[in-house]
């Protein structure tokens, strides 16, 4: 397993793995309103750029391809963290996290924070992520509830 920093050249790749994964996973948690509602992803949209290459996004390789990113921003903002359908549970996700923590660490920021989903909680937590709220959101029409977590180096296991 490669980890290594997106490209502009990647954005297709991610745009369809993103979409791909919400649609795979996201009915088990979510309506089919809201599933598809997180589902619409644009590889071109100037949102989804932003989402990508206006932080330090990681992605991860393997000889099938690009299998998950996962990104973070100078504020401690971690902007994504995705794992391709077929690979969810076989440790990608742990490797991102690491990627995100380690630069963390190398850039000295002292807290790390991000909105999740249901299904990506358990990730976030497992790395010593504590929730501290929650919120509700309108996303292309559709309301979601979203956790609010965040990590202080202090707290690092």
């Amino acid at each position: 397993m490669k980890i290594r920093t997106a490209t502009a050249a990647d954005l297709p790749t991610l745009a369809a793995l993103y979409r791909e994964t919400v649609l795979a996973h996201a009915p088990q948690h979510y309506t089919p309103a809201q599933t598809e509602a997180w589902a619409a992803v644009d590889a071109d949209s100037s949102p989804f750029h932003q989402l990508i290459l206006a932080v330090t996004t990681y992605v991860a390789e393997d000889d099938t391809g690009i299998v998950g990113f996962a990104g973070i921003g100078d504020s401690g903002h971690v902007a994504s963290a995705y794992v391709r359908h077929d690979r969810l549970h076989q440790g990608i996700g742990s490797l991102l996290m690491q990627a995100v923590l380690a630069h963390a660490l190398e850039k000295q920021i002292q807290r790390l924070y991000a909105e999740t989903s249901e299904f990506s909680l358990g990730l976030f937590t497992k790395f010593g992520f504590s929730q501290y709220d929650t919120e509700v959101v309108e996303h292309n029409g559709v309301q979601f509830t979203r956790y609010l977590v965040e990590w202080v180096w202090a707290d690092a296991p």
